[in-house]
Order: structure tokens, then sequence, then C-alpha cells
């Protein structure tokens, strides 16, 4: 862009008052995530939850395709993301007990160590984009380091994987409980934090209890030919048996859905072989099997899920009392702090009576498991508390099962210091009992323990204990058994971690800077954001914009809050140039604590020459009694007269005067003001061939 300036004639007055030309734009971090150096509190969870629609994804992929979101903050350029996935795994759907894991032995329960296994994998990633909450294809900063897969349900159980905007901070104070949203099917269940310098609990609480895999949803039936008591797996379309819970190896078709059923239709089983009867699928709890599936009247007990810890079996069946309660869910084998799942779901113990609080059989379902916390900051202080504890079955039942409880929810947190005063639980959720109309029926299995990782001895009161299991009318177990004890480690170290966000402090933000002529120096301003890492500033001038030197150095204030606006007066300045078109330009040269240096656009003052006022004035203005004054100073008079006069708002002149000035600060008396209405008016004046003006307002 091309600037010119008037002609002025020689022998005005002097050189006061600047043009400024301002070429700074806002320096921005190169697609990196590390927050801003503010202190910042949140009173509620600051996550997005985006679900990947990729079908495969492979490590290495440099973008996500991503469905709308679960969330109030879209994602933008920078933001750190965790992407993990959810579900993803195979089981062996024979109806034997080779049912879940593949071989013959033991429990109905578990999954296939294969390819297929992706459940767990998780990794933090950098967007290079804007995604909007409608959702698009995020660009990331690197590659990712493991494969990914969405799929519903066909020969094998659901894949989900979901993309999660963490909430990434400088330093944060908890002010108000925050909570996972219930998973979904496709998002949800997890918070994710990232503090680079002290988070501090302040007394408060992080939950995703019972936010994890859901219960299987139990529903009122009456049974039908075509079944057999040793069944693990039939057809949600047959009249008989319980759902199996959700988990890592898929979806069941009725589910407990924070407390409704929800039906995913006949065309979404959920997984092979069929989502009722007793085999359990991954971690997720077995349904009941009818001890006679012709009436469905010998309810048993759903099975509790699983993830530290397996789930407890569910309860026998009334009048026969056959162990035909929903099998345990399976331990998370794979689990570690770079791969954690949600706890698995119950599942439901058959009903036929539909007793029970909620009605038609629904108070028979499996409970939900605990969802997922990460945490990884500088340090911890304060006191307050993680929960991503199972859910517990219903208490309510009459005579008919009782559903397993969800299994205890995974935490991971890492910092240098402050765990003793934070108590985790990832407890798992207890099996739910039944008054059985005065004769045992199945109560459900206890949900197990979770999983829960940290570098240094958290509060004594943390736990991942089994969930108990549900009792009879006489305070019996009825065959139901409670879950097992999770993992408690306190000792992982930082190379175990999900891939890493080395967060270094961020070099300072120029928002703003500028230039003026102020009569004895040129004064330099700047705005600046993020000082944290900032050492000094260093004022740098030049004649020709290329070669600088130092005119001068001025300390960061480091105050927190938002930007800080800065100030320098180069009284140099007025010898460092002595022709009237000179042009003098500034920078400032930022020294960050790693001694690196970022620099502002260039500023410009370039002098013209003027009538040699500096900005003349009104003094009282607005003016309420009846004199005024013009003031202004002057400097190199060449004692050339200024006329001045004074317009109504409809132009007509109420008062002039020609006024020869003098050297330094000149005081023009307006005289025969009492004899003018009230209102606005303007005052004229020759600025070197340019006519100004200066509102004035009468208010009397």
């Amino acid at each position: 862009m091309n600037y010119s300036y008037p002609t002025l004639s020689p022998g005005s007055l002097a050189r006061l008052i600047v043009a400024l030309m301002l070429f700074c734009y806002p320096v921005f971090l190169q697609a990196q995530s590390c927050p801003e150096s503010v202190p910042a509190s949140i009173s509620a969870n600051p996550n997005t939850y985006y679900p990947g629609l990729n079908a495969s994804l492979p490590a290495g992929s440099s973008s996500i395709e991503l469905g709308a979101a679960n969330g109030a903050a879209p994602i933008r350029t920078g933001d750190l993301l965790l992407v993990i996935q959810m579900q993803g795994a195979e089981i062996d759907p024979s109806n034997t007990d080779a049912y879940g894991k593949g071989f013959a032995g033991g429990s109905a329960s578990g999954y296939l160590n294969n390819a297929g296994l992706l459940a767990g994998n998780m990794e933090y990633v950098v967007a290079v984009n804007d995604v909007p909450l409608s959702g698009g294809t995020v660009s990331l900063l690197n590659g990712t380091m493991n494969p990914y897969r969405n799929a519903a349900f066909d020969t094998q159980g659901q894949y989900r994987f979901q993309v999660i905007r963490v909430g990434f901070y400088h330093q944060l104070t908890l002010n108000g409980t925050l909570n996972a949203p219930a998973w979904d099917g496709s998002t949800g269940g997890v918070i994710v934090l990232k503090v680079v310098n002290d988070l501090n609990f302040n007394g408060q609480t992080i939950s995703a209890a019972g936010a994890g895999f859901r219960g299987g949803g139990a529903r009122q039936l009456s049974g039908a030919s075509g079944g057999s008591n040793a069944d693990f797996a039939s057809m949600s379309t047959r009249n008989f048996n319980g759902s199996k819970g959700e988990g890592i190896a898929g979806t069941p078709r009725f589910i407990n859905n924070n407390g409704s059923l929800l039906d995913n239709g006949s065309a979404n089983e959920g997984y092979p072989g069929g989502s009722h009867a007793a085999g359990a699928p991954g971690n997720a709890g077995g349904g009941g099997t009818d001890g006679n599936p012709a009436a469905n009247d010998e309810n048993s007990g759903g099975g509790g899920g699983g993830n530290g810890g397996a789930g407890g079996k569910g309860g026998n069946s009334w009048n026969s009392n056959l162990s035909t309660g929903g099998e345990q869910g399976a331990i998370f084998s794979e689990k570690s702090p770079a791969r954690l799942v949600m706890g698995g779901g119950g599942g439901s113990g058959t009903t036929n009576n539909g007793t029970g609080t909620p009605g038609s059989g629904f108070a028979s379902s499996g409970a939900a498991g605990g969802g997922v916390v990460i945490i990884m900051a500088g340090s911890f202080s304060g006191t307050g508390s993680i929960d991503v504890s199972g859910a517990n079955g219903y208490t309510t039942v009459g005579n008919d099962a009782s559903g397993g409880g969800g299994a205890g929810g995974s935490v991971l947190m890492f910092a240098a210091s402050g765990h003793s005063g934070i108590s985790v639980n990832a407890n798992g959720g207890n099996g739910g009992s039944n008054s059985g109309g005065g004769s045992p029926h199945g109560p459900g299995g206890g949900g197990g323990g979770g999983v829960i990782y940290s570098n240094e001895a958290l509060h004594s009161a943390s736990s991942a204990i089994g969930g108990i299991q549900g009792r009879t009318s006489d305070n019996k177990k009825y065959g139901a058994a409670a879950g097992f004890d999770g993992i408690l480690d306190q000792q992982i170290s930082f190379a175990q971690i999900p891939q890493h966000i080395v967060c270094t402090p961020l070099p300072g933000r120029f928002i703003s800077a500028n230039a003026a002529w102020q009569v004895k120096y040129i004064i330099v301003n700047w705005e600046m954001a993020n000082e944290a890492a900032v050492k000094m500033y260093v004022v740098e001038r030049s004649s020709d914009g290329r070669n600088f030197s130092q005119a001068g150095e001025v300390s960061p204030r480091h105050s927190t809050g938002g930007a800080n606006a800065y100030s320098f007066k180069d009284f140099s300045a007025a010898g460092f140039t002595s022709q009237e078109q000179d042009i003098i330009y500034y920078r400032i040269k930022q020294i960050s604590s790693d001694n690196s240096v970022l620099y502002s656009a260039v500023v410009s003052v370039k002098f013209r020459q003027q009538t040699g006022l500096e900005a003349p004035v009104v003094s009282p203005n607005p003016v309420s009694g009846a004199t005024a004054s013009i003031r202004f100073t002057a400097r190199n008079t060449n004692r050339e007269p200024i006329r001045f006069r004074m317009l109504s708002v409809n132009g007509v002149p109420v008062w002039q005067k020609q006024y020869v000035p003098v050297e330094g600060l000149n005081i023009l008396p307006i005289d025969q003001l009492s004899s003018l209405p009230d209102g606005m008016y303007f005052i004229q004046y020759d600025d070197g061939g340019t006519v100004r003006s200066i509102k004035m307002v009468l208010r009397r």
C-alpha cells in the first residue's frame, strides 16, 4: 500500500504530529496445543465429543472424519484431541461354554485376542484446522500411532471410536462437579483434562460414575418353545431369557439407557449368535438364561460387568435352582495406562411377572458400568475426588430375577505431586436384589472393580473393589457372586502413558503495536497476551526498516487476567532524523525465558510539517458558564496569524477572531458566549492549509 502526503509550505510552526503506518499481525502458535498462560476455573465438563466416522483408520492417518458433536466448544486449530477406541473386540458366538473366549472350560465369557481387538487404543493428536459442532474433517499435525475402526454390528459386534476435544489449561481450579455425559453408543463416557501447571481440585468431584457401557434392558416375556436352559446365546426375537449387557464387544438390541428401555431394532441384534442368554460378550455381563424357557418363569439373575476385575455370576433359577444365571463380564486383560476401557454393563435377569419399579419388567435390567477419567497435570493441589464406579442393580424387584451390577471404570492420573489429597473410586456396582414373592429368585451378580493408575500414592480412601452380589428375600446369595476386585496401581511411570504432548511455555502473542510523535519524543505502544515465558522486551529503531539498533528495554509485568499494554518513550528520536520526510521504524523484540526471540511487525513514524498546533481543545467543554477558551501548544512559531471562527449547527458564523500564537502554551478566550443559546457549535481553524474543527457544547 502506498501513502502520499500533501506538500506543505515551509515556515509553518513545527514538526509535531505523525502519520502512523501500522503493519502489525498477530503472532499465533503454529498448530500446537499449549494454552495461554493464564489461570482458569471451570464448574462443568469442558470436553466436546465427536463420533469417528471412518470405517477404517489405519495407523499413520493424517485426518479423521467426524460426525455431529456432543458438547459446546467446537474444535479449533491447535486444539489438543484424544482419539480413543471405545468398542472393538471379536467374540466366539458358539452356543457352548466356549462362548466369548473361544475355548471350552470355565465361564462362557470373554473375547478373542486377535487382530480385531482394538478396544482401549488411545492417543493425543493436535488439530490443524477448525471443525464445527456439525462435524467434518479434522486434519492432524502428525499421523495417528494406532489403527481405529467404526462399524455397525454384522458378523461381529459393534466398533466405535470417538475424538474428544481435551480440556487443556495452563493452570486450573475446579469450582463445581465435572460430570461425564453418559455413553450413548457413539460418544461420551469420558472426561479428559490436561493442565500444564497446577490443577486445584478445590474440594470438587470429577464423576463418570455409571456413565460407561450400559446394562441389558429387561422386558416382561411369557416364554416360547425352542429354547434350552443350557443356552449361552439366543436371539432377542425369542420370547425368553434376559439381555446381555453392553461392552467392548458390542451393544445389545435392548438396553437400560439411563433408566429407560431402548430398542435398537430387530436389525441391530448387536452380538453374533444373539443378544440374550447367559454368555458374557467381552467385558459385558451375560443375561439370565431362564430355567424354563417355555414359560420364562424360572427367573435367573443377570451377570455383573467386568473391567479390572471380572464380574460376578448371576443367581440361580427359581424353583429348579439351576445355575443358569448370566455369566461374568470378563477382565480386560490388555489394560494399561496407555489402554483404558469403560466398565462393562450388567446383564438383565429374566422376568415373566414384570414386577418392580420401573414396571413392565424393566426393574430386572442390568446396570451401567463406570466411564473413563484421564488427568495429566504439572501438579495436583487441594482435596477432591474422582468417581468412576459402576451403577447398582435395582433392588425394587418383586417376584422376578434381578440384573447385574456395572463394573468400575478406568482412571489415569499423572502429575509431579499432590496426589494424596485426591480419593479415587472405581468400584463395581452391586447386583440387584429381589423379594422373590417369598421364595428365592436369581439375584444379580456384582460388577467387577475398575482400574486406577497413578504415579504417586492417592488418598487412602481410594479403591477399585468388586460390587457385592444381590440377595434374595431371605438374604441368600442363591448362586449369585460378587464382582472381583480391580486394579489400583500407584507406581506407574511416565513412559507408560499415551503419547504425551510436551507443552513448553509459549512465546507471548503480540495483539497490537503502534507509534506516534509527541513533540519531544516518539511513543511506542504495544499490547501482549500470554506473557508467562517472556523475559524482556527490547524496543529497536531503524532509519531504513532493515538495520535495527536498540532504543531501550522494558520488563514484562507477567500479570494475569488477560493482555498487558506497554509504552516506551524514545526521547532520542528527535535527533535520529534531520529531514522533513524521513521515516523512523520501530519493532519490539520479545526475548523468552529460553532465550528464543520473537519480533512484532514493524511500525513506522513519518514526519510532516503542520501548523504547529498540538491538539487544540476547548476548555471547559461542555461550557456551563459565560466563558471558555481554546488551548493549544505551539513550537518554533513564525507568528503567522491563525483565524478561528465559531459556527452554529446550521453553519451560521456567530464568533471569529484572528490570533498570533506564541511559543509554548496558548490560551485564547472565547467571548460573547452569554448571548448564544444552548446547543452544539463548531470552532474552525486553518491548520496549514487544511480547515479543521472542534466540537463545543453550550449547556447552562
